[in-house]
Formats: C-alpha cells, structure tokens, sequence
C-alpha cells in the first residue's frame, strides 16, 4: 500500500478537524533537514499546519549542554518565518520538568480540542526507539497517526517491514497509528553542524541564512 493509501485508511478512522502536524526536537540548530522533512509531511499528507515545538529540557540530551531555550525559540522562529505553512509552538519550553512527548500530546489535545488530528512525526530511528520513550503507550493514546520518514529506497525492503512488525510486538498500540512516508534523506545532523562553528568551518546552505546570522551574531557553538 503507497503512502496516499495508507494516509486514507488512518483519515478513515481519526477525527475530522484541523490536520496538524507535531515536530519536536532540540533544534540546536534548526536545520534544512527538518525543513526539508516538515515540507514533505505537509505536502504528501495535506496538513493544515506543521508545528514546531523545541524542546525545553530534552530528556535524552542529559549530560550535554543545551543552547538556552531563548536562543533555540528564535532560531526556530527564523528559520520558519514568512512559510505560512508552519508554526511555532512553546508548550516544552514554558512547561517546567522534561520535556515528554506524553505530557506535550496531551497538553496540545487540550488547547486544540478533540476535533484536531494530531499527526506525530518521527524519523525512523525515533519511531524504532519508541519502546523507550517516557510512557509510549500514552504518546500513542494522544496522537492520532504517526507519521514515520524513511528513504524512498528503502521503503519495501524486507528490513523495514520486519521493524514495523517487531515495534508491534513491544507495543501492541502501535498497529494501525504508523503511516510511513518517503522523504528526503539530508545527511545533515544538529551535532556536526556545531562542531563545523566550533571549528571555524561554513555552515552556510547548511541551515537558512537567518539562523547562520543569528548564530554568527550571538556567537553560538564556538569552542
């Protein structure tokens, strides 16, 4: 089953109202390749609205210093600005405590109103890892798909269905949630990107020309 199939089946069975899509992360810098993937997921799946939603305390970045939120709330801001298409949400940065997927999905159900479809999208190393998030079974009460990216060539590979069947297994819960998507695959990680600052080397077409001046501005990531 294509995409467009599997997109049809879940609209079937989720609620009718605005179609949002949720994308977390630390945004360390934002990137082309959250762009690229956000772009992707409103255009296949015909999303009202892509959320952005920056990480306050990222529970999995324990023991490595984080940018302020400051700094990643206005990066984030300009990296998005003048695309009507995408929005940005401060519910983890202005919520005290971790960050968990589980509190921010239901936090969001209840400022939007049950009538909104809440499209959770994840790379595919995330939606793998999802046995060990922070009460998973509540991530996949609150979201209504889960919108997983691979690469296009790697779609009807025997791997990539033998994950989705093994993900099933740890959680039941899973089955039915999961539409996958073909996306593109940019090679560009928040990790390296800072280590290029750190070491004098361009970042520019890397990520969008106002976050590169905001961190040249505000000397970010240097050693």
């Amino acid at each position: 089953m294509d995409e467009r199939a599997l997109a049809d089946t879940q609209e079937s069975r989720v609620r009718a109202g605005p179609r949002y899509g949720i994308l977390g992360g630390t945004f360390d810098p934002p990137h082309l390749g959250h762009l690229v993937l956000a772009q992707e997921v409103h255009a296949r799946l015909g999303l009202d609205r892509v959320w952005f939603l920056p990480a306050g305390v990222p529970p999995h970045k324990t023991g490595r210093a984080v940018s302020p939120a400051a700094d990643r709330h206005e990066m984030v801001q300009r990296a998005i600005a003048g695309d009507e298409r995408f929005a940005l949400s401060a519910v983890e940065l202005t919520r005290p405590g971790p960050s968990y997927t589980a509190d921010t999905l239901e936090q969001l159900r209840e400022q939007w109103g049950r009538h909104a479809v809440l499209h959770l999208i994840l790379g595919w190393d995330m939606l793998m890892y999802l046995p060990n998030w922070h009460a998973p079974e509540r991530v996949l009460a609150a979201a209504d798909v889960v919108v997983a990216a691979h690469r296009p060539d790697a779609l009807g590979a025997p791997s990539a269905r033998d994950d989705l069947v093994r993900l099933a297994q740890r959680i039941p819960a899973v089955t039915g949630k999961v539409v996958v998507l073909p996306a593109p695959q940019l090679d560009i990680s928040a990790s390296a990107l800072r280590e290029r600052v750190a070491s004098g080397l361009p970042i520019r077409y890397l990520v969008p020309d106002a976050v590169r001046e905001y961190i040249d501005q505000h000397a970010l990531y240097r050693a």
